[in-house]
């Protein structure tokens, strides 16, 4: 008689995980519509400069946030065939409430990717340290995994 019960909820966690496999960090937006993809695994394929990104997600913070975040920033950025950025999921590693810096807003408005064949989601980390950022491409096959792209 377990045995019902155990499948019921092999079933359910199988679902649930399916539900969150598209995102790579846990703090999901889920403002995008996320049909068909392409995850850049082991190349750069949304091709766009990283002082674009850096301006566009830090472009409307105070200079007094600018001076003050240290730490890492990761975001999942779908890059639709037109260009357009959304956020798919994030997560902030900073010394800065994710409220303030405003990442959402700022990666859906300020984005701009040259066009796509395809939609493309793009793993960007942002590092900051002493009032430097630096940005990094990633690429991921399994989700969990981050391996830098060149």
């Amino acid at each position: 008689m377990k045995s019902p019960k155990y499948f019921v909820a092999a079933i359910l966690l199988f679902i649930t995980q399916a539900a969150f496999s598209q995102n790579v960090y846990p703090e999901a937006t889920n403002h995008c519509y996320l049909d068909q993809f392409l995850l850049e695994s082991d190349k750069i394929i949304a091709k766009i400069d990283n002082d674009k990104i850096i301006e566009a997600v830090t472009g409307n913070w105070d200079s007094k946030t600018k001076d003050k975040i240290e730490g890492v920033l990761g975001l999942q950025i779908l890059v639709d065939n037109r260009g357009n950025s959304c956020l798919v999921s994030f997560r902030n590693d900073t010394n800065q409430k994710t409220k303030k810096l405003n990442i959402e807003a700022n990666v859906n408005d300020n984005l701009k990717w040259p066009r796509q064949p395809k939609k493309v989601s793009a793993i960007v980390v942002l590092e900051f340290s002493k009032g430097e950022i630096k940005a990094r491409r990633m690429g991921t096959t399994d989700y969990v995994n981050l391996v830098e792209l060149n």
